[in-house]
């Protein structure tokens, strides 16, 4: 009976399984999804740089004193109807389009005004941030790039713990004015292949607790109770076997 209350209280504190892709197999492979394309959204700042073989044509477009570095980026902010406010060739629509596809717009407009000959135009979004909030700690998390994945979240934020339900991590998304909620599993190689594997611009990360978060000392005191337990268990059973 104290054998059992040990085990029963021991596996209460501690999960049967932790870790990551569990179900993950060494040396089988698998398609791998590339990272979709950012798509331009309203409340986005845009990073837009003109360059040609002129510096002198290409610095009307990139609004900076020409004291300042060539390759400094002006940014554009995306207004509520999806347009940017772009030197020269005023409102120009972006919203809904890539960052690759916006850079071939801009450079077209440029282009076929007779300005520039061959523009060379790069886009890049400056406030691309992820919101973190559960128990791997609340950051406002900033992204280098045009891309980040689940996985590097997970390595960028607090350590979690056991508390943590890994196999319901939510990530919520807003997309064209509409909110919607995702449950991924971080145990199942499933993960790959759901939406929110690459995170998009402002998309939430809400690692759940399970519920009754048990501290330090509570684990302290439940692993001293599981080998007190075990130890009576054993001079029990000793006891027993010496009045046979």
């Amino acid at each position: 009976m104290a054998s059992f209350l040990a085990l029963t209280l021991y596996s209460c504190a501690t999960p049967k399984k932790l870790g990551y892709l569990l179900d993950l197999q060494y040396g089988q492979e698998e398609p791998a999804a590339a990272a979709p394309e950012l798509v331009i959204q309203s409340g986005d700042l845009l990073g837009i740089h003109v360059s040609c073989e002129n510096p002198q044509l290409a610095a009307p477009f990139n609004l900076i004193p020409e004291s300042a570095d060539a390759s400094e980026v002006h940014s554009y902010a995306v207004n509520p109807d999806g347009n940017i406010d772009f030197p020269i060739l005023g409102k120009v629509e972006v919203a809904g389009s890539t960052l690759k596809e916006a850079q071939e717009l801009l450079a077209g407009r440029i282009r076929d005004l007779g300005l520039i000959r061959n523009p060379i135009v790069l886009v890049t979004l400056e406030n691309f941030t992820v919101t973190v909030i559960g128990s791997a700690g609340n950051q406002v998390m900033p992204v280098q790039g045009n891309n980040i994945n689940l996985l590097q979240v997970l390595a960028q934020s607090a350590p979690i713990d056991m508390n943590t339900k890994i196999k319901d991590v939510m990530v919520i998304r807003t997309e064209n004015g509409n909110r919607k909620a995702y449950a991924v599993n971080l145990q199942s190689k499933d993960l790959f292949n759901s939406p929110v594997y690459y995170l998009k611009q402002n998309d939430v990360v809400y690692f759940k607790p399970q519920g009754v978060k048990m501290t330090s000392a509570g684990e302290i005191t439940m692993t001293m109770v599981s080998a007190g337990l075990s130890l009576v268990s054993i001079i029990t059973n000793v006891f027993l076997w010496s009045r046979r």
